[in-house]
């Protein structure tokens, strides 16, 4: 072991401790011999407390000034004591109650550390699980918002005048914006006599359009409404 003087990292009392219980123990394992109950934890309080046996409520607090069995919801000292050789040999990555997270930091930081490094790393890998779960629904979206775009536009070639402003609170409805609809329109009023199409392309908002539009669409003649149906692309004749 290197001695703590020389250490690249100063080791503090409390990690000094822990590393030694962790030996201690492991040599008496490999040596076959048999271990008394919590053997970290009374390996780790004779290093602490200089070798004296007997843990005190004293020799606790000395770790945890946060430490009162009466205000603990009657923790007992030897809860706290199985706990703290759970921590101690777990190397702190387990630190079970009654014990504060503090603790880990206080014996084992490295290993704080590396869950500080895994907390960051799932939370990186959540933030990018996220991001990756709005950009399908942003595509989605947009591929449903161009699908109902081309579905206006199949449906606006086989709608007459008198039947547009139905055609386009349609489209109202499904949340298509105008400058979607504004083109499709324009090429859509050169099939139809009689119509001013001028309207189209004066810059204004479709809806005002075919609201101003309204009472000459709805009020075609019984020869243009006819003729209208003439150019639609399912009434219309091939060549013989």
């Amino acid at each position: 072991m290197i001695p703590t003087h020389l250490s690249l990292v100063p080791v503090s009392p409390f990690q000094l401790a822990a590393i030694q219980a962790i030996a201690s123990v492991e040599a008496k394992q490999d040596a076959g011999r048999s271990l008394p109950t919590y053997p970290y934890a009374k390996a780790l309080f004779r290093s602490l407390n200089e070798g004296r046996g007997k843990i005190t409520a004293m020799d606790i607090w000395s770790i945890d000034t946060s430490y009162n069995p009466r205000e603990r919801q009657g923790s007992t000292k030897q809860r706290y004591i199985e706990a703290l050789d759970v921590l101690i040999s777990s190397r702190g990555e387990r630190c079970p109650m009654p014990l504060p997270d503090s603790l880990v930091r206080t014996f084992f930081p490295e290993t704080r550390l590396r869950h500080q490094e895994r907390r960051y790393k799932r939370a990186d890998l959540q933030a990018d699980r996220q991001q990756r779960q709005q950009e399908r629904t942003r595509l989605q979206k947009r591929r449903r918002y161009q699908t109902q775009v081309a579905q206006a536009e199949i449906e606006l070639a086989f709608t007459t005048p008198s039947e547009l402003a139905a055609w386009y609170k349609r489209q109202e409805r499904q949340g298509i914006y105008d400058d979607e609809l504004i083109g499709m329109v324009q090429a859509w009023g050169q099939r139809f006599t009689r119509l001013h199409r001028d309207a189209f392309y004066l810059g204004s908002p479709l809806w005002a359009i075919v609201k101003e539009m309204r009472g000459e669409l709805e009020s075609r003649s019984v020869i243009d409404q006819w003729l209208d149906t003439l150019m639609l692309p399912n009434k219309l004749a091939g060549k013989p």
